[in-house]
């Protein structure tokens, strides 16, 4: 079964408390605050010529930018 991880940002803690209380109870569901604190990489230099990693850690563009802009996105896991 599927498992939803609610993830908030740092500056809506009234939405975080308030998903733990109604969600507290739910099988399978996790909220967490975002604990990223600064977007890496987010200079005003030119980008690298090559990407150093091989893989991204946090590929998940669309889930970046709804914590971004709602303060919140629900990710589902295996």
């Amino acid at each position: 079964m599927e498992r939803l991880l609610f993830i908030v940002s740092q500056g809506r803690r009234e939405l975080y408390d308030s998903l733990r209380v109604l969600l507290g109870q739910e099988r399978n569901v996790e909220v967490i605050l975002d604990r990223r604190v600064v977007k890496r990489r987010r200079r005003h230099e030119a980008p690298p010529a090559m990407e150093r990693r091989r893989f991204g850690r946090r590929g998940r563009p669309a889930e970046d930018s709804e914590i971004e802009v709602r303060g919140w996105t629900v990710v589902r896991l295996p």
